[in-house]
């Protein structure tokens, strides 16, 4: 059945305006049943260059080739699956040895973070919580993917992705890939799928923020004088005194933050990347965008029809690569560190709460003896369990965190630094989720990455106070 451009629109916009479905909490389906997790993370200190290096590695697949299992045994997988290539209909298997071009990754994490792997809370150099979106995304790449929370408990790969900047990188160019080598079964083709041209990127940066109508460039609700990319805060980019950053659509983002790079500091993020934008005034490009091919490809999946050149001879249009020359692959080593942790703190402590709510603890320090970034995670048995440092809020319950090497400096506050960050974990009980006298629980604090033995406390909780008169007997202790 032949459907119109109005009624594309209109099917369109009415799924966009749909309420998300209702939860007994107000996070998005993206956070999961159970809320978001709370990470710690480390926010380098030359965010410019450790960053860009990490970015560089992590689109040349050159972190992890292979699954790992961590210290505690647990499967994680965050290795590099290589990229399709070609056209429709002769498209190549993927090749781990084919880049993503580092200058596409740079810019959507830019977009996505302004390169902060923390809040804006935690100073350069410093540990704190990591940064966190509205739905769950998290650190410099915003992974979102795989962030939910279903459980109660983080996976292992979970807590890497929000703990530490090489591994969320890792799993951002991991999506990313996802998305180009979803053509052409599930989404368009740009150009010649060649993952060397910049141009043959449009789709799966278009798709890492959501295949979805409000990125359509050809949305009657964005201006149509905005220009063809983002000024990305460049005053020489066009556009710059009239348009902002909501005005324009996730690849013109992207792409316009490649052509006009942030500056830090006064000093360029990366260099400028010269690349051509899809040419509407070309009736097969054009047609391409129709809304209504857009639509059979959201929805249906039907994608052949907006496929689109990004090659165009007769008006000297052809394709750019990524300029970025390729990096030293020992290099990976080094931002990967070599850690190494201990938990210190007793293997059994006995808790009590009063009435009034409040309750004893029991302190752990996570130290890294060996150097650099060592990423671990706390579980708990049961939920009235509670784990945090010692000055957070009470609410807060910390899933994962990272400890550092005392070879590197760490920012506490201003010119204020230590050397290393050992992470103190307080350990207390949620009286109103506490059972009724005696109850029983355990605390794991878990390395993820380098060397160390998985940490175990066995926590007995006794309720006081509960029952006028009732004499609370804890096996083993009474007499």
């Amino acid at each position: 059945m032949v459907r119109t451009v109005a009624a594309a629109l209109l099917l369109a916009l009415a799924v966009a305006a749909l309420p998300p479905r209702a939860h007994a909490q107000s996070w998005p389906e993206t956070c999961g049943t159970h809320g978001p997790f709370d990470f710690d993370t480390y926010e380098a200190l030359d965010s410019r260059g450790t960053y860009n290096l990490a970015i560089q590695l992590a689109a040349e697949g050159k972190f992890f080739t292979a699954p790992y299992r961590t210290p505690a045994g647990e499967t994680v997988d965050f290795s590099y699956p290589g990229v399709e290539q070609g056209p429709r209909g002769a498209r190549l298997p993927p090749d781990p040895s084919v880049r993503v071009p580092p200058t596409i990754v740079r810019s959507i994490v830019w977009v996505e973070s302004s390169y902060q792997m923390a809040s804006g809370s935690v100073p350069w150099g410093g540990v704190g919580p990591a940064l966190r979106s509205f739905d769950c995304g998290f650190g410099l790449g915003q992974v979102t993917t795989g962030m939910a929370n279903t459980t109660g408990t983080p996976s292992a790969k979970q807590v890497l992705s929000g703990t530490h900047f090489v591994f969320n990188l890792a799993e951002s160019v991991r999506i990313l890939v996802s998305k180009w080598n979803a053509a052409p079964e599930y989404r368009p083709v740009a150009g010649t799928g060649d993952p060397a041209a910049l141009e043959d990127w449009y789709f799966a940066i278009w798709s890492y923020n959501g295949f979805a109508w409000s990125n359509h460039p050809l949305n009657p609700e964005r201006d149509p004088w905005r220009g063809e990319v983002y000024h990305c805060l460049d005053p020489e980019g066009p556009g710059y005194s009239w348009f902002g950053y909501g005005d324009y659509t996730y690849p013109e983002r992207v792409y316009g933050c490649m052509r006009y790079p942030p500056k830090r500091d006064g000093q360029r993020m990366w260099e400028p990347v010269e690349f051509a934008m899809p040419r509407f005034d070309q009736p097969d490009v054009a047609s391409a965008f129709a809304a209504e091919n857009w639509l059979e490809c959201a929805l249906y999946l039907r994608c052949e029809a907006m496929d689109y050149p990004t090659t165009i001879p007769e008006l000297g249009v052809e394709p750019h690569p990524d300029p970025s020359p390729p990096a030293d692959p020992a290099l990976g080593a080094a931002l990967l560190g070599t850690p190494r942790l201990a938990v210190e703190g007793p293997a059994s402590a006995i808790l009590q709460t009063s009435p009034d709510g409040t309750s004893e603890s029991v302190t752990l320090s996570v130290r890294n003896t060996g150097a650099w970034i060592g990423p671990f995670r706390v579980r708990t048995s049961a939920p009235w369990l509670r784990v945090r440092h010692p000055n957070d809020p009470v609410g807060r319950t910390l899933d994962g965190g990272v400890a550092i090497g005392s070879e590197t400096r760490v920012v506490v506050s201003g010119a204020q630094t230590t050397a290393g960050y050992v992470s103190v974990l307080l350990v207390d009980i949620d009286r109103a989720l506490q059972p009724q006298g005696v109850a029983h629980g355990t605390v794991w604090v878990e390395p993820l990455f380098g060397e160390g033995v998985p940490f175990r406390l066995d926590i007995t909780a006794v309720k006081s106070g509960a029952l006028p008169n009732q004499r609370i007997v804890i096996p083993g202790l009474a007499r």
